[in-house]
């Protein structure tokens, strides 16, 4: 009886795997993912920098470099912002174009946004802390 629910399981899970559909493969170790509002998928490789974008049914796209990066989110205007290791939010337009817009004191361990699209950040040393959108600086 045992073994009828085990195997029974073992084919449920086949199955199930089976309906999946692979978008990618051959990231270095990808790490969160985020997606757009037309389906482009985006994730960060934290060893060599690499933000990438998947787009739908296609094949990923280096879309941006940043230094250790940790987390990142998108916005409904399609805006990637990025978490760094040493506290830095990017911000990554969808020409691929990287600013730095902030500085935390910590490393940053999660970022979303609010419905206004102020930033909210988790930090290293613990806390949260939300991030006006008034407040992002721009680089030139």
């Amino acid at each position: 009886m045992l073994l009828i629910f085990i195997l029974s399981l073992l084919l449920a899970g086949q199955a199930w795997a089976g309906d999946s559909a692979r978008l990618c493969s051959g990231l270095a170790e990808p790490d969160g993912l985020v997606m757009d509002n037309r389906g482009n998928v985006y994730t960060i490789c934290r060893g060599d920098g690499v933000v990438w974008c998947v787009p739908p049914e296609g094949e990923p796209v280096a879309f941006a470099r940043v230094d250790a990066p940790t987390c990142l989110t998108v916005d409904r205007l399609r805006t990637v912002f990025v978490g760094t290791a040493s506290g830095d939010i990017f911000a990554i337009t969808p020409d691929g174009v990287a600013d730095r817009i902030h500085r935390c004191r910590t490393g940053l361990t999660g970022l979303t946004l609010d419905r206004d699209g102020n930033l909210v950040a988790a930090t290293a040393d613990g806390m949260i802390v939300r991030i006006a959108r008034e407040d992002f600086r721009w680089e030139d």
